[in-house]
Parts: C-alpha cells; sequence; structure tokens
C-alpha cells in the first residue's frame, strides 16, 4: 500500500513560492511523489492560501500552472472542504484554528496521521504524525 500524507500551506508555499529555500525533508518528498512511492493530499483551504500569496506576489500565472500539474498528477489528490469534514470536526472539543482542524480533518477523511508541517498544534491538538525541518 503507498503511504498517504497530507501537505500543508507552509510545504506548498515553498514548493511553488520560496523554492530557492526548500528544505532537505521537502525535496525527498518531491521525488517520492514524482516516483510514485507516496500520494499526497492537497486541502483546498491549503490551496486557497497558496493563491492569496502567490497573488499578492504577483505570481497568478505561476499557481495556475501548479494547480494545473496537481489536477493532472495520479499522486496527489485535491480534497476539498466539505461535510463530511464538517462532520469529523464534530467530533472536537476544540481547536487552535479552524484552517488547521480542516487540514487535521483531511488526514482523518484519509485514514492518515501523516503530514508535512511545521505545526506543533498539528501534533498536540490532533495527534497527527509531523514531518518537520
Amino acid at each position: 500500500m503507498i503511504e498517504k500524507a497530507v501537505i500543508g500551506a507552509q510545504v506548498l508555499f515553498y514548493f511553488h513560492y520560496d523554492y530557492q529555500k526548500i528544505p532537505p525533508i521537502l525535496q525527498q518528498l518531491k521525488k517520492k511523489v514524482i516516483n510514485g512511492e507516496i500520494t499526497v493530499i492537497l486541502p483546498t483551504i491549503a490551496i486557497a492560501e497558496l493563491l492569496w500569496k502567490m497573488r499578492k506576489a504577483g505570481k497568478t500565472s505561476a499557481f495556475k500552472e501548479a494547480l494545473n500539474r496537481w489536477e493532472s498528477s495520479e499522486n496527489i489528490i485535491i480534497d476539498d472542504f466539505n461535510m463530511t469534514i464538517i462532520k469529523l470536526m464534530l467530533n472536537n472539543a476544540k481547536s487552535h484554528e479552524s484552517h488547521d482542524e480542516i487540514i487535521a480533518m483531511t488526514c482523518k477523511k484519509h485514514d492518515t496521521n501523516i503530514i508535512y508541517s511545521n505545526d506543533k498544534k498539528l501534533k498536540e491538538m490532533f495527534n497527527l504524525q509531523l514531518r518537520s525541518w
């Protein structure tokens, strides 16, 4: 079975905005995706955050190119924020920020506890396995 992991907005930011400074763990992740060794799940809320940052930087065309690549990749799942995630959110007694909770519930929806992020709250509040740099 191929490993699955959810990708936070920080990772997308490195790959598509600040690619000069991509940490080694994220370089390895990119190779694994290209080689079909891992399936990554991109929550639409993380994609929207990247769009917001890239639009502010005048890089909307680069965002469009990235989105086209993601949509055509066999190893990337773009996951919508939907009622399934809201119902999973009902089981939480507390949350740090709504977008973090949505990303955490995306992990639960896809039956993975692996998330690429530096946000320690995801581990503390949602018991996710951080792969950070």
